[in-house]
């Protein structure tokens, strides 16, 4: 299937991976829905629909990925790409801290492919394709809460991979490096 018969969702579309994701998938054809937490930087495309979706807020997020998910039937493939970094010694984080990293890096996708996966199992073959991190190889350092978001995903990805098999749903996790991208504009160290 080319990708000009592809209809894909991305989130987190409007910085770092998540845009560059788009703007390619626009470059090469696709017809592209971008989910993103504000309005800030939307790319103007006749094949793009942006649409708010704040998925550190799961509970309101969850409702409006189902909603989404009802009227996107058209979505045969999903990047699932939303997330931030939160670095340092665990005791520097309230448990509040804890909580809403984890339901960023991690939650956030599982309610995601949840919503679409119905969906996307209706086509004869279709894509899930999660953001990971090298983060989810081997600990590091003042990675404790992202490290353990990462690693979840793996986890998630590789099972999701196993029930998914029998369907025409494929399922892949990329764990790229450090890359320069406004994710290290508010961290003590760069790519």
């Amino acid at each position: 299937m080319s990708l000009r018969e592809r209809t894909v969702l991305v989130s987190g579309a409007s910085r770092g991976i998540g845009r560059a994701t788009v703007e390619r998938l626009l470059d090469d054809g696709a017809k592209v829905i971008g989910l993103a937490r504000t309005g800030d930087n939307v790319i103007e495309h006749e094949h793009y629909r942006h649409y708010l979706v704040d998925l550190s807020n799961l509970m309101g997020a969850a409702t409006t990925l189902q909603t989404l998910a009802r009227e996107l039937s058209e979505v045969n493939a999903l990047v699932s790409n939303v997330g931030a970094g939160h670095f340092g010694g665990l005791e520097q984080f309230s448990a509040e801290q804890v909580c809403a990293s984890i339901d960023l890096n991690l939650t956030s996708h599982i309610i995601l492919v949840r919503a679409f996966l119905p969906c996307l199992k209706r086509h004869q073959f279709s894509d899930v394709i999660l953001m990971g991190s090298e983060s989810a190889l081997q600990g590091g350092r003042k990675g404790t809460l992202y490290c353990a978001a990462k690693f979840g995903l793996r986890g998630f990805s590789q099972s999701l991979r196993l029930d998914c098999s029998s369907s025409g749903v494929r399922v892949a996790l990329v764990n790229p490096g450090m890359v320069r991208t406004s994710f290290f504009d508010e961290q003590s160290f760069r790519p």
